[in-house]
């Protein structure tokens, strides 16, 4: 099964990568910004040496017009990070997955509406011997878009479901149909991938699909509510 990828997977884990650069810049910065500030209140409100609060060895010598100045750099660093940051996300509803650590985000620009555990592809591999066909169980990587929504979704088993409970492959479309093991909602995202819900809930957080994305159903909910056709999904 070949993932559906629209871009280079090179180039967006480029911008997977920058992305979190500028959050841990932006992070750091920011607390540097508040050692700052709670030294310059130390330093106007009472004498170091009794306020019981460690300040930084690289801010405790300055006084307070030094720290008032560096205060006033780190804001702006802050604020500039902040504006490179929102830059690199769409401005509408985007999805990223990191299937490392099976975590699914749900941002709407730069504000993450979604955080919450997933489960994703296992990597295990099944052959058919009478077949001779091989599948491997991963979860594909890189860009892809939501390609359509289903409400009450109907998994039609694939061969490899049948290869995998050993018993023979059904010729006729209605003998593959399991309603129910999806959850309420699924979004395809290409070549037999969803994103859909679960009976398996205390799975979540572990590799152990076949390569969808599995999400609770609380998640999932505003997951398909917010997405649209055309909602960019990077997976990493």
């Amino acid at each position: 099964m070949e993932p559906e990828v629209y871009f280079r997977p090179e180039r967006r884990r480029m911008v997977v990568h920058l992305r979190t650069t500028l959050l841990s810049l932006a992070i750091l910065s920011g607390a540097f910004l508040v050692a700052l500030s709670v030294a310059v209140w130390l330093v106007v409100r009472q004498p170091a040496e009794d306020a019981g609060v460690p300040i930084p060895p690289e801010i405790a010598g300055m006084d307070l017009k030094s720290l008032r100045k560096e205060a006033a750099l780190a804001e702006r660093r802050v604020q500039k990070l902040q504006d490179r940051q929102s830059k690199l996300f769409p401005t509408g509803p985007s999805i990223i997955v990191d299937s490392a650590d099976n975590l699914i985000y749900l941002f709407r620009g730069s504000q993450v509406i979604v955080k919450d555990k997933c489960s994703t592809g296992s990597g295990l591999e099944l052959t058919d011997t009478s077949g001779n066909r091989t599948w491997t169980f991963d979860t594909p990587r890189g860009y892809f878009k939501v390609l359509s929504k289903v409400s009450n979704p109907v998994w039609y088993r694939p061969d490899w479901a049948f290869v995998e409970e050993g018993v023979p492959i059904p010729k006729d479309r209605a003998s593959r149909a399991v309603p129910d093991v999806l959850g309420d909602y699924a979004m395809a995202f290409g070549d037999g991938y969803f994103i859909h819900g679960t009976l398996y809930t205390r799975m979540l957080g572990s590799s152990v699909t076949h390569g969808c994305i599995r999400v609770d159903d609380e998640s999932l909910k505003k997951i398909f509510q917010t997405a649209q056709p055309g909602t960019p999904i990077w997976i990493y």
